[in-house]
């Protein structure tokens, strides 16, 4: 099957980590970027909850990747 074809619908229910492991489901191997696609697959309306979690959640993993940076 195809991940191409695979809406994350139920997208409220997802704990972080489970939310990051379907995106990496979806488009590859690396969490943030996967978590980006999915923020841009649902950009449109900044204000729509969708949007907001997936964005949200890439701008946690950017920041948990600079810990530490100077």
């Amino acid at each position: 099957m195809s991940m191409d074809n695979v809406v994350i619908e139920d997208w409220y229910a997802l704990s972080e980590a489970e939310a990051i492991e379907m995106a990496i489901d979806r488009h590859g191997k690396d969490g943030t970027t996967s978590v980006a696609y999915c923020a841009l697959e649902a950009w449109g309306d900044r204000s729509d909850p969708k949007y907001q979690f997936w964005f949200g959640l890439f701008l946690k993993l950017v920041q948990r990747e600079h810990v530490g940076w100077a």
